[in-house]
């Protein structure tokens, strides 16, 4: 996060100023810009630092979306918005909703519930737990986990009511193509000071399709660092 994004923020005091400052949704645009791009817009498919951005212009009955920006590398030319790849991508809900979101939270030090924070910008519950879970992953991303940072996998869900008849599902790595559980990534940094009373290391989890090298690349390179010192058992892919 920028520190223009971070004074801002800071600067916000009561709901009315809140309310004022994410009014309008061009400024709303222009600030989730400086929170994705804090050095620079880039292309979010190659990482091409020249962009383009595309006018708006009528196209038939469609219309080209403000904020809407071209990469300028001759082998990508991938159009992209500030929620492109990112936690908010696809999203219909307007940008001032997602700022009022993230500043309800921010001023929250013990967290916001779905329900309150359902309450507060009149949305669903289900809604408002997605948005929740967005803005934390947005926050992640913007402070990755450094030091020393351990790795590792299991396995969430529940049994199956299946036919007595039925093989067992598979367990474990080897059978994780036929395991009935979802396979997850653990990311645990260790804490820096080993005395009792001392802060415990950040930790974060997210669930995969598998335990491919490519689903885990794309998790750690959200998620940590890439100086961070990486701990982890014999698996081939970690």
């Amino acid at each position: 996060m920028s520190e223009a994004v971070r004074a801002m923020l800071a600067a916000i005091q009561t709901v009315d100023e809140m309310i004022a400052a994410f009014g309008d949704e061009r400024q709303c645009r222009r600030l989730l810009e400086a929170l994705v791009w804090p050095n620079g817009r880039i292309c979010p498919a190659c990482g091409y630092k020249k962009t383009i951005p595309i006018a708006g212009r009528d196209m038939g009955r469609r219309r080209a979306r403000p904020g809407l920006y071209q990469c300028s590398s001759g082998e990508c030319r991938f159009q992209f918005t500030a929620t492109t790849h990112t936690p908010l991508h696809s999203t219909k809900l307007p940008l001032s909703t997602w700022f009022k979101a993230l500043w309800l939270m921010l001023q929250s030090d013990k967290g916001m519930s779905s329900v309150r924070l359902a309450e507060a910008l009149g949305v669903s519950q289900p809604t408002a737990w997605r948005m929740g879970h967005a803005l934390r992953l947005m926050v992640a991303r913007e402070a990755p986990l450094a030091g020393t940072v351990e790795i590792d996998e299991f396995y969430l869900g529940g049994r199956l009511k299946r036919s007595p008849d039925a093989p067992p599902p598979g367990r474990g790595r080897k059978g994780q193509r036929r395991t009935t559980k979802a396979p997850v990534l653990a990311m645990v940094q260790r804490p820096e000071a080993t005395t009792i009373g001392s802060s415990a290391g950040h930790a974060r989890a997210s669930v995969v399709e598998d335990l491919s090298f490519a689903q885990t690349e794309q998790v750690l390179e959200i998620g940590v660092d890439p100086r961070a010192h990486l701990m982890s058992d014999d698996w081939t892919t970690f």
